[in-house]
């Protein structure tokens, strides 16, 4: 088709007949900018409702008001075909800042976000150990609505956080490797347990605001917790070379009246490894390890950054003693 039919049409009579003229089509130039106009004012409009939503994330008191927000801003597109914001924050950034505003309602601002001009990101930091690195989340690529949060100078995962789930999830593999092994040297306990304590925090306030299904892992400090290990049968081979690191150390692994180890580190501080039913009576037959203190303070997280001989053990042999974590989200 030639350049000159593209532009010409058949004209037809009232009553159904054409006169076989040919006149040239005109599309109006009022018409083109009346529609230019109005994509314009859809795209501002867009905007606008951008910003309502993030005038109530940063503005509100209300937790469900802050969650509604925070998801619908993680999901919303703010650019148009004839629009584009060149500044945007991205959906990591907002998962930081409804955190951040999280924490806030609830009178903690242990964390302080930060924006790194280089990075194009904004980030988390907490005083004490800001020296060793910064957190930031990751979207999850496979499930809506889910991120990590993430160390970010190792890549360290450690809690998954997923609105659409209504699930927040700790990773033992993560926080042992980062907070037991790496800032172990380099950060006396008693820091390292403020942060504990926030990550906590942060999972009560999910659980007490919206009902989250959380699992502390190897942070829960409660005596009827259990950390089950990825063994599902006894462990001999390593429990024999505990009773040899303990008998060293000045402690003894005792043997209890259903088959359980049982080592006493000092007065109402007790670990036992046994079969969960045996622990708890809960009918799940798994190998799990139990901590109970007269406080409910502490929890494996605890015994393993502060007695050398089992930390040694426990990293020792990963192969049958390492926690589990949800291999749906930790690989």
């Amino acid at each position: 088709m030639n350049k000159e039919s593209q532009n010409e049409t058949i004209v037809f009579q009232p009553d159904g007949t054409s006169t076989g003229v040919k006149q040239k089509a005109v599309i109006s130039t009022s018409a083109r900018l009346q529609n230019y106009n109005d994509q314009l004012k859809e795209g501002l409009q867009h905007g606008i409702s951008f910003t309502k939503l993030l005038d109530q994330m940063v503005s509100t008191n209300d937790p469900h008001e802050l969650l509604d927000a925070a998801s619908k801003l993680i999901s919303f597109r703010l650019n148009t075909a004839f629009l584009v914001f060149p500044q945007q924050y991205s959906q990591a950034d907002f998962y930081l800042i409804f955190l951040s505003r999280l924490l806030q309602q609830h009178s903690s601002d242990q964390l302080i976000l930060q924006s790194s001009d280089r990075n194009r990101e904004l980030y988390h930091e907490f005083p004490g150990i800001n020296t060793a690195g910064y957190f930031i989340f990751q979207i999850d690529p496979v499930n809506e609505g889910g991120a990590y949060y993430v160390e970010k100078q190792t890549g360290e995962k450690l809690f998954y956080l997923n609105f659409s789930k209504h699930i927040l999830k700790f990773n033992a593999a993560a926080i042992t490797s980062l907070l037991v092994v790496n800032y172990q040297e380099k950060f006396v306990y008693s820091t390292i347990k403020k942060f504990v304590l926030l990550l906590i925090r942060i999972g009560d306030f999910f659980k007490e605001d919206y009902g989250f299904d959380v699992d502390f892992n190897i942070l829960d400090p409660s005596n009827s917790a259990v950390y089950p290990i990825i063994k599902t049968d006894l462990p001999n081979g390593a429990l024999d070379k505990l009773f040899v690191v303990a008998s060293q150390a000045g402690y003894m692994l005792k043997a209890g009246n259903n088959g359980e180890a049982i080592l006493e580190l000092k007065a109402d501080l007790v670990v036992t490894f046994g079969d969960e039913d045996q622990l708890i009576g809960n009918g799940q037959s798994q190998w799990a390890i139990n901590v109970t203190d007269k406080e409910e303070d502490l929890s494996w997280f605890d015994i393993i950054f502060n007695y050398d001989f089992i930390r040694d053990w426990y990293l020792n042999n990963l192969d049958v003693l390492e926690i589990q974590t949800d291999r749906r989200y930790f690989n």
